[in-house]
């Protein structure tokens, strides 16, 4: 995004707080990708008389999410909108996590959802390493080399991710990648 950002637009954009909304934006998108699988589970389950009981809950929501908009934008101004976003998504996750733990009458499914140790630790460098980028980034401003150390880092950032996914994922992940590769690669990964 920084990238994108300094070669579209000058210096004073990059000061201007674009990156930084850009940066929170990034885990409210992770936090909506949660928010759908669950949601999408317990919607698929209700029935009809809970999905309209639901959908009150759900206006609920809205007014809460109205106050918090409101709220966490007067304190941290824009970027306080997608905090109150967040807020409501993880709000609406713990919810529709209840709901599931009820219908499977075990937390085990929960506990299968949370990071372990290796994932959480994964995360970390990832994010760690891209603070990095952005500061090398920063000291070596309109250069090429911050460019390419930039790209470098997030390269070895996204093999690390699609590495440990590769190794940690079940066969049937395994499968569908292997079946979309061509025959060539295909039989080099067997």
């Amino acid at each position: 995004m920084y990238i994108s950002i300094r070669v579209v637009h000058t210096y004073k954009f990059i000061l201007f707080p674009a990156t930084f909304l850009l940066q929170m934006y990034c885990p409210y998108i992770y936090v909506c990708g949660i928010n759908g699988v669950t949601e999408a589970f317990f919607f698929a389950i209700m029935s009809q008389v809970e999905v309209e009981r639901h959908n009150l809950r759900l206006l609920g929501f809205s007014l809460l999410f109205l106050a918090l908009s409101l709220c966490l934008s007067y304190i941290f101004g824009t970027v306080g909108f997608i905090f109150a976003n967040i807020a409501n998504m993880i709000i609406r996750i713990s919810f529709s996590i209840k709901y599931i733990t009820e219908f499977y009458d075990t937390i085990d499914m929960v506990y299968r959802m949370i990071p372990n140790i290796p994932e959480i630790m994964l995360i970390t460098v990832c994010g760690s390493t891209a603070l990095l980028s952005k500061f090398v980034l920063e000291v070596i401003a309109d250069s090429v080399l911050g460019y390419i150390c930039h790209i470098i880092i997030g390269c070895l950032s996204i093999t690390l991710v699609l590495q440990y996914t590769w190794m940690a994922e079940d066969t049937s992940f395994k499968l569908f990648i292997k079946s979309i590769l061509p025959s060539r690669i295909r039989d080099k990964l067997e």
